[in-house]
């Protein structure tokens, strides 16, 4: 071998080495896991969509699609987990749809609080809530009545008395 050849190849070594480095520097040891949940309706939700675990974003969706020969959870979202160190979540545990704030995007939460099974591997399919979805009606309906509560108001209607005490001797007064 000439000392050409050997140099070419210690430079495409060197290239290699420096390449393998990179790529462990940029995405070192990344703990990937794929799993699916089925809903009975997917609430809106997209693919890109963050997947949190105890409020901590731990992967997202991958794909969200309908699959209606799945009668009672049509929805199929296929979720990948990705972390810098190994995810141990039970195979018991539970997804369940839930929005960021009021108007916010919906993203999927898995909840292990209560789950104390084996560790789920790539594949498997997590137990789903179903998330209740309020009209426009029930929601205005619940605003009104939290809004009675705070204001002490009867059925939204504001009082000519403003105080208590005020309303007690006027009724005292009506009495006698």
């Amino acid at each position: 071998m000439s000392w050409r050849s050997i140099r070419i190849v210690a430079l495409v070594g060197v290239v290699l080495a420096a390449l393998v480095v990179l790529l462990l520097v940029r995405h070192p040891f990344v703990h990937k896991t794929v799993v699916e949940a089925y809903f009975s309706n997917a609430m809106n939700l997209r693919a890109g969509a963050p997947v949190r675990l105890a409020g901590v974003e731990i992967g997202a969706v991958k794909s969200v699609r309908a699959r209606p020969e799945m009668k009672e959870a049509p929805a199929e979202v296929v979720m990948v987990l990705t972390t810098s160190y190994e995810l141990k979540i039970p195979n018991d545990s539970v997804a369940s749809l839930a929005t960021a704030g009021v108007l916010g995007e919906t993203y999927v939460e898995i909840d292990a609080a209560h789950a104390s099974g084996v560790p789920i591997v790539t594949n498997a399919v997590l137990k789903t809530t179903p998330m209740t979805e309020l009209s426009t009606q029930e929601m205005l309906e619940k605003f009104e009545e939290i809004l009675s509560k705070k204001c002490d108001c009867d059925s939204g209607r504001k009082s000519d008395t403003p105080d208590k005490t005020a309303r007690k001797n006027i009724s005292k007064n009506s009495s006698q």
